[in-house]
């Protein structure tokens, strides 16, 4: 899913503790020649990595490198079983630092008919047994420093516990309450903040309004003038519309950065076309274009949902109603009514901006959404408290804009029928957001460290 602007988003960072573990009755000197080449491996990576290659063999050493960890923080143990060990190291190890296990094991060296030189991988097998039982999320890398994709249970792991550090801090807005029926955009804030950490910030519509009504002349010429050079269709517009498009943008915005939300959900109808003048459709996707989180219709799990997949991607992500089904292609159509940022249009196209479907007044986009690999995410509350559901797919290159707003047309790694099955019979919430690229790996760790329910399709 590449556009029109480029399409990359702030991700935390993720901070990895290395440690290596051994036992003198192995092949010690190549234990540590490889234990030097994991953590050479690691930092190349580019992200933050603490420890050293000492080979830990006793539990008084790794108690005290342990506790040296843990001061940084990290978001994941990397925890090398360079030979054989007991799982009591593993175990004392992580009982110091507060962060998922990745653990790693080691080819054998050995020729044919030789002993077992490291006997890595069962060191692995017995720590990772131990250490789910002590409750600690578990993932595991099989291979020597050097060989291609050995990081990629690392790499998800890592982005979903960086995720879930973020979450913990994270703060949205929240414009206006659910319209009247969207039972599932609402949401119980006290266990929102429990479980996942969002804390949420309340503002009525009628001060928004006010606050763009009263927003500078200039900050509101230069945000329109911004916009036309990436949107085609503005001068054509309603002008007053326009002017209103540009306010709402600089007042939305002002209260993002002042108060340094993480994004917001709105109320976006019918105030805003009834009390203000404008469909803010056009106006969300403009802030999506900036970085900010976006979700209309107050969807305040919808917010978070697309949270979680642009920080897990790097990307950004869209909220959208299904309102299509192909069974014959094994797709199903992805849609809203003109909130996607342009950095998710087709390559090379022109994005049109015109007014909202519906109710017929500006500013809403109309576009089709770029193809590519994608992940169709939703986080949401069902029978037995929060829950997550992710399948993979990827979105087909569509020329033609199917409906009014911006049409996404998605083939989901399983039968489309399923998704659809599983939404409606399942009792999910309406909307569902979808990302650039394959992130279930990432999602299901991050379901696992939040302890709530996943749904893989």
């Amino acid at each position: 899913m590449n556009g029109n602007s480029e399409n990359r988003r702030e991700a935390p960072l993720p901070a990895l503790a290395f440690a290596s573990i051994a036992r003198p009755t192995f092949a010690v000197e190549y234990a540590r020649s490889m234990a030097e080449k994991a953590l050479a491996a690691l930092q190349q990576e580019g992200w933050p990595v603490y420890g050293d290659s000492s080979l830990l063999m006793e539990a008084q050493a790794a108690r005290q490198q342990a506790i040296r960890l843990q001061e940084q923080a990290p978001d994941v143990l990397v925890l090398l079983c360079a030979t054989f060990s007991d799982a009591s190291m593993a175990v004392e190890l992580a009982s110091h630092i507060s962060a998922p296990v990745c653990l790693w094991a080691l080819r054998e060296p050995g020729s044919p008919g030789d002993r077992l030189w490291l006997n890595s991988l069962c060191g692995v097998h017995l720590a990772a047994h131990a250490l789910r039982k002590t409750g600690r999320v578990v993932r595991y890398l099989y291979g020597d420093p050097g060989e291609a994709d050995l990081f990629e249970p690392l790499q998800a792991l890592a982005r979903a516990a960086a995720t879930r550090r973020r979450l913990r801090t994270s703060r949205l807005a929240l414009v206006g309450e659910a319209p009247t029926g969207f039972y599932g955009c609402q949401f119980d804030e006290l266990e929102l903040r429990s479980v996942i950490g969002t804390s949420v910030s309340r503002f009525d519509l009628k001060g928004v309004f006010q606050a763009a009504r009263e927003a500078p002349v200039s900050a509101v010429a230069a945000a329109i003038a911004a916009t036309e050079r990436r949107s085609s269709g503005l001068s054509a517009l309603n002008q007053d519309e326009v002017q209103r498009f540009g306010a709402a943008y600089v007042a939305l915005r002002t209260l993002l950065l002042e108060q340094r939300f993480d994004g917001l959900a709105v109320r976006c109808w019918p105030e805003f076309p009834q009390d203000f003048g404008l469909m803010p459709c056009a106006t969300l996707g403009r802030l999506a274009d900036d970085g900010f989180i976006c979700a209309c219709e107050a969807d305040l799990h919808g917010a978070v949902t697309l949270l979680i997949l642009q920080w897990l991607s790097g990307a950004a992500p869209l909220l959208a109603d299904v309102v299509a089904l192909n069974e014959e292609a094994s797709t199903i159509s992805l849609w809203h009514c003109g909130n996607a940022p342009a950095c998710l249009a087709r390559p090379g196209e022109e994005i049109p901006l015109t007014v909202h479907c519906n109710r017929r007044i500006g500013v809403a986009g109309n576009f089709a959404i770029g193809p590519g690999p994608a992940t169709l995410a939703r986080l949401g509350v069902g029978p037995r408290g929060y829950r997550l559901l992710y399948v993979e797919g990827e979105l087909l290159d569509e020329p033609v804009n199917r409906f009014a707003g911006n049409t996404a047309v998605f083939r989901p790694g399983c039968d489309a029928r399923q998704v659809l099955d599983t939404l409606i019979e399942g009792g999910w919430e309406h909307h569902v957001a979808f990302v650039a690229g394959h992130q279930a790996a990432a999602l299901e760790a991050l379901a696992e460290l939040l302890e709530i329910e996943q749904v893989a399709l």
